[in-house]
């Protein structure tokens, strides 16, 4: 589960990236009483570990604010809940604090807000590297409220539940690289490229992108990614023509999502998500000032193959069509350690 506390930057305060560091969740009281006396099973999902002050979430990467309760961090590993109503895990944790401080978790592969953060007694203090975050309240949102009664299957008697406490040891140091220059090649797989020519469709590169054969290039024109490269976002010049006839379609300033596994493109105007890939498969090698991305493997989305559809007409084109592969050799300002 990926926990993020956001944390904004104070003016008398100082943000510092964050490179690691754990966050442990605690549940209160009552409701680790009200799940036992539902016979409902509460396990870490690793690389998270249960230990006696709570559940552990190692993080990732952020950043925090040395002397208030902002900033953003996120953490690896999860929770599990299991019980008389089902099994559900909680992962990809995103905690806000600020105007409306909440505790978000992707259930079912959506974010949502299962709690809402209380950082009225929070104290923050900064010794050396580390800089950590106490008495944070974790209460349940009206969805997390469902959730549990769910899960269990039994009726909470208070909506106004307290869940636990958060509590940060952040570990400051790292950040992201920024981009400077490279460029992205994609190869357009074999049946894309048959279902263009079967549709009388035919690709060209828009300038500064180029062609050869069946490979685009696209220059890197900026975007930053974290120093292990799994998150972040490349952003790409040039664009590709789709052709039939006087129809033309160009899909231009494309924009890689590393973490969110998705690429977004301008199309007649509007920027959308084009392509999707799964960030799991994605290759990061760091070194030095070059960033190197490969095994992007694009596939069309539905909102995608519907641009092409109406565009030439028919539905020759997916949700799922394979696109091609991205491979991104970068240039950054700094060097990564």
């Amino acid at each position: 589960m990926a926990i993020s506390v956001a944390l904004a930057p104070g003016a008398a305060a100082k943000v510092e990236p964050v490179s690691s560091g754990t966050t442990t969740l605690k549940i209160s009281r009552n409701v680790g009483e009200f799940l036992a006396d539902t016979g409902t099973k509460v396990k870490a999902v690793k690389p998270a570990k249960e230990k006696k002050n709570g559940f552990a979430l190692p993080i990732v990467k952020g950043e925090i604010d040395n002397k208030k309760p902002k900033g953003s961090l996120k953490h690896d590993g999860g929770l599990s809940l299991k019980g008389d109503g089902g099994k559900t895990e909680l992962t990809r944790f995103t905690a806000k604090f600020g105007k409306a401080p909440k505790l978000k978790a992707k259930v079912d592969g959506e974010n949502t807000a299962l709690f809402k953060l209380d950082t009225k007694n929070a104290k923050v203090r900064a010794n050396g590297d580390t800089t950590t975050v106490k008495g944070v309240k974790v209460l349940l949102s009206r969805k997390g409220v469902t959730l549990i009664e769910e899960v269990t299957d039994m009726r909470l008697e208070d909506d106004d539940v307290v869940f636990g406490k958060l509590k940060v040891a952040a570990e400051v140091g790292g950040g992201e690289l920024s981009l400077t220059g490279g460029d992205a090649a994609l190869p357009l797989d074999a049946a894309f490229r048959s279902e263009l020519t079967d549709q009388g469709i035919t690709s060209s590169a828009v300038s500064p992108a180029t062609k050869s054969g069946n490979r685009f290039g696209f220059p890197v024109e900026g975007g930053k990614v974290s120093e292990d490269g799994s998150s972040g976002q490349v952003r790409l010049d040039g664009a590709i023509r789709l052709a039939k006839g006087t129809t033309r379609l160009e899909l231009s300033k494309s924009r890689i999502h590393v973490e969110d596994g998705k690429i977004t493109t301008v199309v007649d105007g509007t920027r959308m998500e084009l392509m999707s890939f799964d960030p799991n498969r994605v290759q990061p090698a760091i070194g030095g000032d070059n960033v190197t991305l490969t095994r992007i493997e694009a596939k069309l989305t539905q909102d995608g193959a519907a641009a092409i559809n109406d565009a030439f007409g028919g539905t020759a084109f997916s949700d799922g069509d394979a696109v091609g592969t991205f491979q991104v050799d970068a240039t950054a300002s700094g060097e990564a350690p």
